[in-house]
């Protein structure tokens, strides 16, 4: 199958700038975002006024919204892709959400004559127009090589990780990681200030050491400089993967006990109001701070 047109459903934080790096790869795009999009037809795309008018228009569709409701009414819903789909289309979906009702998804989108795969992306909105983020691939081999174009464009490397499903299970391992770094990261940096260390001596010298971590480059400087709006990852968009993290783990028995204590820290941060604030911001929930 040669791809030329996909169409792509989520034009957000992380959906805008797949849009793009399709477009600067060749490819037509249309899009669909309930509050419009006015940035994509700047880029050289086309809207359109629902997600089935999208499947309609494209050989490869990709979504990537917030939580399972905006998924099942991408597919499903009255105006939903199914209702548009062209037989044999391929589906990539990069939402994390549940994988048994993602599964679910699936089965209906290939009763209509397609598939669907699981990717779901690791990495901040800011990394995925340089092409920084890696996207976790799963589902039927077949209909991942007739999309791999589309997966080349998508932004920075991939990897086919197994079986329908096994693209959340890594996500989940990815975030687990990520949570634990950020608080790691935030108290060291606290650690630090309250012994009387300059900070940015800390950061430069720990950077080169065994005790670095790509979490500590990039979200110390902004806890030093204490600079946690405009956030390139909101503390909202991580709490719900983190909550189904800890289903997951209770679900296969596995012993968490640090992600449990990182997981508390962002569990207070929600609870104090602190959701649109970076995920750096736990540095400052740890010194006992307000919002």
């Amino acid at each position: 199958m040669v791809v030329v047109h996909v169409g792509v459903i989520g034009l957000g934080k992380m959906g805008l700038p797949i849009a793009r790096n399709l477009l600067e790869r060749g490819f037509a795009v249309t899009g669909f975002r309930r509050s419009g999009s006015p940035e994509l037809v700047v880029a050289g795309g086309t809207f359109a006024d629902s997600p089935a008018e999208v499947a309609a228009a494209a050989d490869v569709l990709l979504s990537i919204v917030p939580d399972a409701a905006a998924v099942e009414e991408v597919i499903r819903g009255p105006h939903g892709t199914l209702h548009g789909l062209r037989p044999g289309t391929i589906h990539i979906e990069m939402s994390t959400i549940d994988i048994t009702r993602k599964a679910a998804l699936r089965d209906v989108v290939r009763d209509a004559g397609g598939d669907l795969l699981d990717c779901p992306i690791s990495g901040s909105p800011g990394m995925v127009a340089p092409r920084l983020a890696t996207t976790f691939v799963s589902g039927d081999p077949d209909s991942v090589d007739a999309v791999r174009a589309v997966l080349d464009a998508i932004s920075g490397p991939w990897a086919w990780v197994g079986a329908f499903g096994a693209g959340a299970s890594m996500k989940y391992v990815a975030n687990l990681l990520i949570g634990i770094h950020t608080v790691a990261a935030a108290e060291a940096i606290l650690l630090a200030g309250r012994l009387g260390l300059d900070l940015e001596l800390v950061q430069q010298t720990l950077d080169s050491s065994l005790a670095s971590s790509a979490i500590l480059k990039q979200r110390g400087p902004v806890m030093r400089a204490r600079q946690w709006t405009p956030a390139p990852g909101p503390i909202e968009t991580l709490h719900p993967i983190l909550e189904q993290i800890a289903e997951a783990a209770s679900g296969c028995g596995a012993e968490t006990p640090v992600f449990t204590a990182a997981k508390t820290v962002f569990d207070k941060a929600m609870a104090d109001g602190w959701a649109e604030l970076d995920i750096a911001a736990v540095h400052a929930q740890l010194a006992g701070e307000t919002a």
